[in-house]
């Protein structure tokens, strides 16, 4: 009898559990994309960037699926009870079942049998509820902890719903319980699986080319703790002071052979993160790609491009490239680590400059830089927020969707091809779009750090197309210049010109135009004297 009763009970298990397993595997490709869509907006959230949309519908046919099946099953037991072994203990509900049929079948007190019956239950349901948590905390890359951003919805995720699922499972019967501990395992096992692939460092299958970076001419010279430990204490302490966030716990620790020591920021593409390359002093700003977006060939190739463009472009006021590469699938470029705030930050926290002497660096500055880009035959189209104040001077960023003069490579980023506020009116036309457009966006950032907007600015996309192409820019914005430096106001009003030809050609035709002697009007000859100039009026900026 004993040994019946067993082999009914497993036959029931075997039921519940491979119909439990069949409509799991079926379901399978929305429980994926259920999963990722859970994982994008919890690292969006955790990084401070806007949460990707999507992923809805797959988390409604998820929901679909668990209910009706699970309904289904409730609807089921009591039926086949009477008609097929095994299922008289399997649709007892959990917390008020009576097992006469375990009493019965195995010669046991009932009470015996009613303790056993609980037990397995309870470990059933113990189980389950153990692997949603691990399958959750997976996904939102949390561990709980009290300073995390994703902290909320982690505490709706990791306490309140397995709270409802306690609940609900005390009341259920065990073959639901053990049907749901089936559905929970496969999840652990799918959300687990890109986790494992990272930290084994797996290599990645790119839906696009490899991506192969020039290398830069220039690497940077590292010191390495192990031989020198005075020259790395001295480029330790020689290391600018950057602000970082502490890594979570579902970063990554290292990358291609450097040691990941914070987040210094991230965007909607990717995250910088502040790293010293193993056995070394020096500290770099490495930039890489979130990686539920390595499947995008559009974002790839911008990255790529990026890439490309600065290990092209060096000089003082750009921010140079050191190293370059793909670690497992996952595109990366370490950079010049730099100090200080983007401009657009430093006008928000700070307000305009007004220092004469600094706005005529700056826009100096900008104008070497452009020179050294536009050599190249690139037109990088800058703005603000590409723009670093740091203690050392100005810098140019971003060059991701720089474009070669001749128009033959552009990767976009969008609906356009730039920011509204600081396109040149030929870029809304069917013109060619050259260095000229550099040199129009050159002056409204010149003019932003004086006045703190754009010249261009206005309340819609249709007023400031219009005040581009027809009225010209704000009179108080470029009073603004005018009140801090005449001949500066001069030459951004001429770089404003409607016409691409009434402004200065490229960045060398700026520098010609800022460094010109006000009464001989001829270039200063010596580069190393318009350096020193951009030097000696940045030192009057408090950063």
């Amino acid at each position: 009898m004993a040994e019946y009763a067993d082999t009914s009970l497993s036959l029931g298990v075997l039921i519940v559990a491979g119909s439990a397993l069949a409509l799991r595997l079926v379901s399978l490709p929305l429980l994926l994309r259920a999963q990722r869509a859970v994982r994008e907006r919890a690292a969006a959230v955790r990084e401070g960037r806007t949460a990707p949309t999507g992923g809805s519908a797959a988390a409604l046919g998820e929901l679909v699926t668990g209910l009706g099946g699970g309904l289904l099953l409730v609807a089921l037991l009591p039926a086949l009870r009477g008609s097929l072994p095994g299922f008289d203990l399997l649709a007892e509900p959990l917390l008020w079942g009576e097992p006469f049929a375990l009493s019965l079948e195995f010669g046991i007190p009932l009470a015996t049998a009613r303790t056993c019956f609980l037990g397995g239950g309870a470990c059933v349901l113990a189980l389950w509820l153990l692997l949603w948590f691990l399958t959750q905390r997976i996904l939102l890359g949390s561990r709980g902890g009290s300073g995390d951003r994703a902290s909320r919805p982690a505490t709706v995720r990791l306490v309140v719903l397995p709270v409802l699922g306690l609940l609900v499972g005390l009341a259920a019967p065990v073959g639901l319980a053990l049907g749901a501990l089936v559905f929970q395992l496969v999840a652990l096992m799918a959300g687990a699986r890109p986790r494992a692939a990272r930290d084994t460092a797996a290599p990645l299958t790119p839906l696009v080319p490899p991506f192969v970076p020039s290398r830069p001419a220039h690497p940077v010279t590292y010191v390495p703790t192990q031989t020198d430990p005075a020259a790395a204490a001295m480029a330790a302490a020689a290391a600018p002071q950057i602000a970082c966030r502490p890594l979570h716990p579902d970063e990554p620790q290292s990358l291609a052979g450097y040691r990941l020591l914070g987040r210094i920021g991230a965007g909607g593409m990717g995250t910088v993160y502040l790293a010293r390359r193993k056995g070394a002093a020096t500290q770099v700003a490495l930039k890489t790609i979130h990686p539920e977006l390595l499947h995008h060939a559009e974002l790839l190739l911008r990255f790529e491009r990026e890439v490309e463009v600065l290990s092209m472009v060096s000089g003082a006021y750009t921010a140079r490239v050191l190293d370059a590469g793909v670690d497992a699938g996952r595109p990366y470029l370490a950079m010049e680590l730099l100090d200080g705030r983007p401009l657009d930050v430093h006008l928000r926290e700070r307000g305009p400059i007004g220092s004469p002497q600094a706005l005529r660096a700056l826009a100096l500055a900008l104008a070497v830089a452009l020179s050294g880009v536009h050599r190249l035959g690139l037109v990088h189209r800058d703005k603000p927020a590409n723009i670093m104040l740091t203690t050392a001077g100005p810098r140019l960023l971003d060059f991701g969707i720089a474009a070669l003069v001749d128009g033959t490579r552009l990767t976009r980023t969008g609906g356009g091809p730039g920011t509204l506020t600081y396109m040149a009116p030929e870029q809304f036309g069917d013109e060619p779009v050259g260095t000229a457009a550099d040199v129009w966006a050159w002056a409204c950032c010149v003019v932003c750090a004086a006045h703190g907007t754009s010249p261009f600015s206005a309340t819609s996309t249709g007023a400031v197309i219009r005040r581009i192409v027809d009225t010209g820019p704000e009179p108080a914005a470029l009073a603004a210049v005018r009140a801090l430096d005449p001949a500066l106001a001069a030459a951004v009003e001429r770089a404003l010109a409607v016409d691409p030809a009434g402004r200065p050609a490229d960045g060398a035709a700026l520098v010609e135009l800022l460094t010109a002697h006000r009464e001989e009007r001829r270039p200063l000859p010596d580069p190393r004297a318009v350096r020193d100039q951009i030097t000696q009026g940045w030192r009057t900026l408090a950063l």
